[in-house]
């Protein structure tokens, strides 16, 4: 297929000036990334997978979408890079799960930043691999079993004897509810669902079980990048989560903490080794992070950062810290990235909603004086929000000076969530 603008991949004019382009790994249809660096003025070169390694669940992207150039890369790695290099490639960057190792692999041998080196990329997209290495390193990490045999996990669940266990994909980042499952019987129900969906979304029929970590969540987004004394972490920003329970759904909020304070020193000294154990060398990335008041902060996961939806687009504009401008910017790679807490207090939402109340509900969710941004995905596209078949799910980005301003519309939403059958029946 060629997308918008494509030249068949030919040499420019003489004396036709070239603006180096950009190298977007296995972008789902629709991303923002072609958007994003149309603004920034660099053309975007999709690398999408073949058939063979691309999960069911991907969506391909389409014709019109403002791409350069489209690659397959159908496991010929040399034909890739050839092609990489005649499109004047010299950024590339990972658009969804599914092409992370491609991802590390095209910018190690084209000598560009990469997240890693791809000799040990597992290590950043696969749960039990990660908790493994972190272990090894002396890094507090759950009592975690890897594999795809549910006899293996029952024999796991009584040998350690968890309170519950959470089961979830072995595949980092992709789209599948962790599920929590208090008794053997419900592990063995829930075992073939989860199981189904990792494989559709990550072609992987691998799981997770582990032991649930107590205490509060935190979201640590960083940006890494290569200095001559070695890699460099540097927080942009911590996040703190909770969930509601309620009648229609749990309900997500996720608050930027906007002070610097011993818990968030510990975060981030916990988070750079994390990284370092990891092997980050550049990039961004994203560590879900327990802490527990006995054992300290504990590695649910560390991600490397992939989406970019409308949600993560407005949170990035209001911090000042976009992911795409520290990749683009030669400069920025060769200066620490700016520190501090934005002015402006900041909130996600996440919640699921029948899609017959999305009309209803996003002219409700607009018209908040706090929200910035609602986005609305599809229920399979977003973790940790499961939905019904039927259902979609919704994440509000709420902007403020005044944290009771927010707090006041957070309390709106979740009124909102306890009418949704109202708002979806007219």
């Amino acid at each position: 297929m060629r997308a918008t603008g494509d030249t068949g991949g030919g040499s420019p004019g003489a004396g036709e000036a070239t603006t180096a382009a950009v190298a977007v790994i296995a972008p789902p249809g629709g991303s923002r990334y072609p958007q994003a660096l149309q603004h920034r003025a660099r053309p975007a070169v999709a690398v999408t997978l073949g058939p063979a390694t691309t999960p069911p669940a991907h969506k391909d992207i389409e014709e019109g979408e403002a791409y350069t150039q489209v690659i397959t890369h159908t496991g010929d790695l040399r034909r890739t890079l050839s092609r990489l290099r005649a499109a004047g490639v010299d950024t590339v960057m990972a658009a969804s799960p599914a092409g992370v190792e491609l991802a590390e692999q095209i910018a190690w041998q084209l000598r560009l930043p990469a997240t890693g080196n791809p000799a040990t990329a597992r290590v950043r997209t696969d749960h039990g691999v990660q908790a493994e290495t972190l272990s090894r390193a002396g890094i507090t990490v759950p009592r975690i079993l890897r594999t795809t045999r549910l006899t293996d996990a029952l024999a796991w669940a009584d040998s350690h004897q968890p309170a519950a266990c959470r089961i979830a994909s072995a595949t980092i980042g992709v789209p599948v509810a962790t599920i929590v499952a208090p008794t053997y019987r419900q592990i063995t129900a829930l075992w073939p669902r989860i199981q189904e969906a990792a494989r559709h979304h990550a072609a992987d029929t691998a799981l997770v079980i582990q032991e649930p970590v107590a205490g509060r969540h935190y979201l640590v987004d960083t940006i890494s990048r290569l200095a001559p004394e070695g890699p460099l972490h540097t927080v942009t920003g911590i996040w703190s989560r909770t969930r509601t329970q309620m009648l229609t759904g749990d309900i997500e909020r996720t608050d930027l903490m906007h002070r610097h304070d011993l818990l968030a020193r510990r975060l981030t000294l916990y988070t750079r080794r994390v990284l370092h154990a990891l092997g980050v060398m550049s990039g961004p990335t994203r560590a879900h992070i327990a802490f527990e008041p006995e054992r300290g902060p504990i590695l649910l996961s560390a991600a490397v950062v992939t989406d970019r939806s409308s949600a993560e687009e407005t949170v990035w504009q209001i911090t000042g810290h976009d992911p795409a401008d520290a990749a683009l910017d030669p400069a920025a790679r060769s200066r620490p990235a700016s520190r501090g807490f934005s002015p402006c207090r900041v909130t996600r939402i996440r919640l699921a909603a029948p899609i017959t109340a999305r009309t209803r509900l996003v002219e409700a969710l607009t018209e908040l004086p706090t929200t910035a941004c609602v986005d609305v995905t599809p229920a399979a596209l977003m973790p940790q929000a499961p939905a019904p078949p039927d259902g979609e799910s919704y994440e509000i980005v709420l902007a403020h000076a005044d944290p009771g301003e927010i707090d006041k519309d957070a309390r709106r939403i979740a009124t909102l969530t306890a009418d949704l059958r109202t708002i979806g029946h007219p």
